[in-house]
């Protein structure tokens, strides 16, 4: 059995740690998102895939299989200086959403393994988009989580 549902758990788990006063949503956001929010297990695209799954075999064992996967994620701010009672600007809303990308960031170097759920987990690669819209600046960082791990069986 995949470790990957226990996974998606645990990351949720550790995103909420990190910021509790952030939204912190379980794949893509279904409700009101808010200005700063966290998501895993969503690649913010309906033509790519949230998790990439590779299984192998280690050494001559049929079990269990190796797993390595990368869960696609991404943390956003939308408010600049606007919750201080100034205007939005590019700058805050990008330094916010990397100290979002940070507090991620610091809780899965303090538990790589998730809570003993897999063998290891690291942040693996980013991606910057950030925007002007007509509602004032958003900054959004689609990050990559990778995961090694056995299946259970």
């Amino acid at each position: 059995m995949s470790t990957i549902p226990a996974a998606l758990d645990a990351l949720v788990a550790l995103a909420e740690r990190a910021w509790p006063d952030v939204q912190v949503l379980d794949g893509g956001p279904t409700v009101e998102v808010r200005n700063d929010v966290i998501a895993i297990g969503y690649s913010g695209s309906a033509t790519e895939p949230d998790i990439r799954s590779t299984l192998a075999r280690e050494q001559l064992d049929m079990q269990p299989d190796l797993e390595r996967y990368d869960v696609m994620c991404m943390v956003s701010a939308w408010r600049g200086d606007a919750h201080r009672g100034g205007r939005p600007d590019a700058r805050t809303v990008r330094e916010r959403a990397f100290e979002l990308l940070a507090g991620v960031r610091d809780e899965l170097a303090r538990d790589s393994r998730l809570g003993g759920t897999v063998m290891m987990s690291r942040l693996s690669t980013i991606d910057v988009v950030a925007d002007q819209t007509k509602a004032g600046p958003v900054c959004t960082i689609r990050f990559i989580v990778h995961i090694d791990a056995f299946t259970v069986t």
